[in-house]
């Protein structure tokens, strides 16, 4: 356990550094690059694979135990979003 925490520590201290020297403001995260690389991944799975496939592999890379726990992750991060149907208002 002691050795996850220094994991932990080490990265977010080195990501500090480099959010400091590019004056990046407190809504830049470790997790928000997480969330930016997952929602790229996730997206262009889905341009060959079905939302099941694609979403199996995504599993893998985030460490997501339940698929129900994945979608919920993706729709939290706006990875996977709905489709438009505005055309059929007109």
């Amino acid at each position: 356990m002691a050795k996850e925490i220094n994991k932990r520590n080490y990265f977010s201290n080195r990501f500090k550094k480099v959010k400091d020297k590019l004056k990046l403001g407190e809504e830049y995260g470790l997790y928000s690059f997480r969330h930016t690389y997952i929602t790229k991944l996730y997206r262009v799975l889905r341009k060959t694979a079905s939302p099941f496939e694609a979403k199996s592999k995504s599993m893998l890379i985030t460490g997501h135990s339940s698929m129900i726990a994945l979608e919920k992750y993706l729709r939290d991060i706006d990875a996977e979003l709905p489709e438009d149907y505005s055309d059929l208002l007109r």
